[in-house]
């Protein structure tokens, strides 16, 4: 991974249901950081297919719609001949280079910020065997603004071998966080515009008629706790609005809004403990 602030990156493209893959230098690795980063966005679940670990022989590029590759995915490769496959696929179907990471065994410590020699690369995997033929990935827009003092204290636990233990949970737990305020917004503006005259039958919320253009002006007027990229308010908002616009047409918000509407439908009927 080229930067700890990568993470970040990482975040919002799962946030937006958007392709990554994986590669490492054995199985046990990419399987257990693809899983890792589901977890970034929990509560809200990946829509797209989540492989920890591919093959050329594996049965993914057949699980899709019509017999072909699913469009949005999470997967874990150790062969780097699979990143031209899995590119011409990925553009193919939603018209993007998927983000790529490529985990290095080695000691170097890695940079809290990108190398600034690495961000004009022409290749994804400029270093990889087997990665020639690439088109040059599609600039990847960042919208969350980096929490220095947490990737300050992330580099710091890297570096302290007797803290490893607590890496995962520490991560886990500042975007836990970082979800939770990202989601804010919509549980007050669905308490604020969920009367009973948009009730279901029976009682439970219909979510339905959800309009982006409203959530947005309320979006606008109570603001979020989350904290965005920009140098003054103008470029804040306009991030803030981009994110939380791409969010709402992505798959993950109505995977999010069926999990939300279902957890509430348990509740009003005493399922849950």
């Amino acid at each position: 991974m080229p930067s700890l602030s990568e993470l970040y990156i990482i975040f919002e493209n799962l946030l937006l249901c958007e392709n990554i893959v994986v590669l490492a230098k054995n199985p046990q690795t990419c399987s257990q950081f693809c899983s890792a980063l589901i977890d970034l966005i929990r509560p809200i679940p990946y829509a797209g297919e989540t492989r920890p670990y591919i093959t050329m022989q594996s049965d993914f590029f057949t699980s899709g719609f019509q017999g072909g590759a699913p469009n949005r995915f999470v997967v874990g490769i150790t062969n780097p001949f699979l990143l031209q496959r899995l590119s011409t696929l990925s553009g193919a179907g939603s018209g993007t280079v998927p983000h790529m990471l490529c985990l290095q065994n080695n000691e170097r410590s890695i940079p809290i910020k990108r190398e600034k020699s690495l961000r004009h690369r022409n290749t994804p995997a400029f270093d990889i065997p087997g990665a020639g033929g690439l088109a040059p990935p599609t600039a990847t827009k960042k919208y969350l603004k980096v929490d220095s003092s947490f990737v300050q204290q992330l580099d710091s636990l890297l570096k302290d071998e007797s803290a490893f233990e607590e890496i995962g949970p520490f991560v886990r737990r500042h975007f836990a966080e970082l979800t939770a305020q990202f989601l804010a917004p919509f549980s007050r503006y669905f308490a604020a515009s969920m009367s009973p005259s948009v009730a279901t039958p029976g009682g439970n919320l219909a979510y339905a008629n959800f309009s982006e253009a409203d959530f947005l002006q309320s979006l606008s007027k109570h603001g979020t706790s989350a904290k965005f990229r920009g140098q003054n308010h103008f470029q804040r908002h306009k991030a803030r609005d981009a994110l939380y616009g791409s969010f709402c047409r992505s798959p993950n918000f109505y995977s999010w809004l069926e999990m939300k509407f279902s957890l509430e439908k348990e509740a009003s009927a005493g399922l849950l403990g």
